[in-house]
């Protein structure tokens, strides 16, 4: 496992449900419908970051040149969202340079009117957890800003976007 991965886990448990007594959250994206901003290419549209792989850096991820680029999921039914996983290049075997920078996580509850629940302007883990304060919605999104490290590289890579 990968430092950068190795300390968000670090984190997750520390701070995640587990350490409160919690079960294991459930994600609530898995398998949701997806949509996104223009693809890089065909087979990494938006609803890889909700299939649950991992397996390869040219086929499980959903990446974007668009920027800024965003990514929304549709959780089907109004739901107790508590926080969120977000997989970033490195967590899927790319290098750390291409982890997402800067975005910003949103919830809604009719897909058209947004409340931001997270903001981040320096990450640079390949796996980063956002704990919120328990907010219904059917809806979330991801907008990023800075896609990667270094500013003059283009393409948002999201492995996975997980609701708890």
């Amino acid at each position: 496992m990968r430092r950068g991965a190795v300390v968000a886990w670090l984190l997750f448990a520390a701070c995640g449900p587990a350490a409160t007594g919690e079960p294991a959250p459930a994600n609530l994206a898995l398998h949701r419908p997806a949509t996104g901003s223009a693809i890089c290419k065909p087979g990494e549209e938006a609803e890889k970051a909700v299939n649950g792989l991992l397996a390869s850096k040219t086929h499980d991820k959903f990446c974007s040149l668009q920027r800024p680029a965003w990514l929304r999921i549709d959780l089907q039914a109004q739901r107790e969202l508590r926080g969120f996983t977000v997989k970033h290049a490195q967590a899927g075997g790319e290098a750390a340079a291409m982890n997402t920078r800067e975005f910003a996580l949103s919830v809604s509850d009719d897909g058209a009117r947004w409340r931001q629940v997270a903001e981040v302007d320096d990450n640079v883990d390949a796996v980063s957890v956002h704990r919120i304060a328990p907010a219904r919605a059917r809806y979330v999104r991801l907008d990023v800003t800075q896609p990667a490290q270094d500013p003059a590289d283009p393409a948002t890579r999201i492995y996975e976007l997980e609701a708890w």
